[in-house]
């Protein structure tokens, strides 16, 4: 059977690499990790986590929830997370689940002081890709244009492989006063 150099012994752990002396200047120079920032940022990110999976349905809206609080809360605009709109509240609301007409959505951005909502739907392939399912998406979507409410739709993929990219999307179109839809 040949042997493959893959990196791993036969039981799948990293090969132990000789020591090999060299000089300064074969390494380079010693730069110290700042290991604070890096910290806080991985406490911030669990905890905005934990609040987004209390409230979400599904793997793919917890990521995408705790990416938006993240995102928002750093860029100086962080958002309230509200279990429903509340006309007392001040400032931008992230609502999970959010009710409206016979539909709900996964997060809703919604401002207490205007009539509108920015709908967030998280369309994992399972339940948003059969031609009955984009269908009724698309009904969704006109009904929600229909009472004011812009939406935004990020796949499942979109999610996991930059959920960072989409909460920025999200503030740019919260931030940015972009116009339509996103889908």
């Amino acid at each position: 059977m040949p042997r493959y150099d893959d990196g791993l012994d036969d039981d799948g752990y990293p090969l132990q690499r000789p020591y090999v002396q060299g000089s300064e200047e074969i390494v380079g120079e010693f730069k110290p990790i700042a290991i604070g920032g890096m910290f806080a940022s991985v406490v911030e990110r669990a905890k905005a986590a934990m609040e987004a999976n209390r409230t979400a349905d599904s793997p793919i809206e917890s990521i995408l929830g705790a990416a938006i609080i993240v995102c928002f809360q750093n860029r100086g605009k962080p958002l309230t997370l509200a279990s429903e709109p509340s006309e007392g509240a001040r400032g931008l609301l992230l609502v999970p689940q959010f009710k409206w007409s016979i539909y709900r959505s996964d997060w809703a951005i919604y401002n207490p002081k205007s009539t509108g909502a920015l709908l967030i739907e998280c369309d994992g392939k399972e339940f948003h890709s059969s031609p009955e399912q984009i269908e009724h998406d698309k009904k969704k979507d006109q009904a929600a244009h229909d009472r004011g409410y812009l939406t935004m739709r990020f796949t499942g993929s979109q999610i996991h492989k930059g959920a960072d990219a989409c909460a920025a999307e999200i503030f740019g179109f919260v931030y940015g006063g972009k116009n339509g839809s996103h889908s």
